[in-house]
């Protein structure tokens, strides 16, 4: 669903990915871990079309989607949850959720605002409140819930747990379980490593903006070298 190859990028002559290979297939969730500023967000931000590709190429359902627009890369298919969860503070649960479905016809919008609040029931509850009234766990539930409004078939999450309670954490992942089960293709940056390991299928370590580390998530949980690479101890490719 989505093969990154050599991609470079970043901002004006900063260059924060370089020669990244990655790729996410349907059903499955690629897990891109490392320290803070490895370039995991600038790398989300790029395949959602809104950081500058300085080199290589982003296939997306076979296609080079470089050239598109953020909005032409949700309309075939990609969702962003982002980091920091950029809600629509002063509209209402269900407002945020109407502009995240802005890309599909109407008449399918009530039907997709009840497959999210199946997902996160809380949501229902919270419908008629305004967004920056929620806690941080129910604005995460959102994000994620107004990336999906747009029905996508890959779903890129930046910092999925970051600075949540851990039951919410546990609703968070259920969610990307399921829609995992359901073929969704997800790209999950974490600062978690043991959560993002629960759920991967596969994992790609980045330092300074370098792959240092690739492989499947069982063999992550076994590889001191994974481990040394997330806390930027490793400098070389294995």
């Amino acid at each position: 669903m989505l093969r990154l190859e050599g991609l470079s990028c970043g901002h004006g002559p900063m260059r924060a990915v370089d020669q990244l290979e990655l790729q996410v297939e349907s059903g499955s969730v690629t897990a891109l871990l490392g320290a803070n500023g490895a370039g995991k967000s600038s790398t989300i931000m790029c395949i959602a079309g809104h950081v500058e590709i300085q080199g290589g190429s982003i296939f997306y359902d076979g296609s080079d989607i470089a050239a598109l627009s953020p909005m032409a890369r949700v309309v075939a298919g990609i969702g962003l949850v982002p980091e920091g969860r950029r809600l629509f503070s002063s509209l209402t649960v269900r407002e945020n959720l109407v502009v995240g479905g802005y890309c599909r016809p109407r008449k399918e919008t009530t039907s997709t605002i009840e497959r999210v609040l199946g997902t996160f029931p809380r949501l229902g509850e919270r419908l008629y409140q305004r967004a920056g009234s929620l806690s941080g766990g129910e604005q995460q539930m959102l994000a994620i819930g107004r990336a999906l409004m747009s029905q996508p078939k890959l779903l890129l999450i930046d910092e999925l747990s970051l600075g949540l309670m851990p039951t919410i954490i546990d609703i968070c992942y259920e969610a990307i379980d399921h829609l995992k089960r359901g073929g969704m293709a997800i790209l999950l940056v974490e600062q978690s490593t043991q959560r993002a390991l629960a759920v991967a299928d596969a994992v790609t370590v980045l330092e300074s903006g370098r792959q240092v580390w690739t492989g499947t998530a069982r063999q992550a949980r076994h590889s001191s070298d994974m481990i040394d690479a997330c806390l930027g101890l490793k400098s070389s490719q294995t």
